[in-house]
């Protein structure tokens, strides 16, 4: 046995959106928004104020293998 096996596991706190993620909106537009180029990695869609809205959600470059590898050492909370 590794003593480092006994260790608790340390927590690492993640913000998800504009971290890992960015999104946008096909609502009403406030300001410029800069939309990624290609499709969406998925699309969410929701009700806001009884209107339909989707939210085209990217990404970030390389937030799987960064997740996976994290994942082996650290418990990983998403906020």
């Amino acid at each position: 046995f590794r003593l480092i096996d006994f260790l608790p596991r340390k927590i690492l706190v993640l913000d998800l959106d504009e971290t890992l993620i960015h999104s946008h909106h096909d609502g009403v537009r406030v300001g410029v928004t800069v939309k990624p180029t290609g499709p969406p990695d998925f699309i969410v869609r929701v009700e806001i104020e009884k209107h339909p809205v989707r939210f085209f959600v990217y990404k970030r470059p390389h937030v799987d293998y960064f997740l996976e590898t994290v994942r082996l050492k650290l418990f990983v909370h998403l906020n």
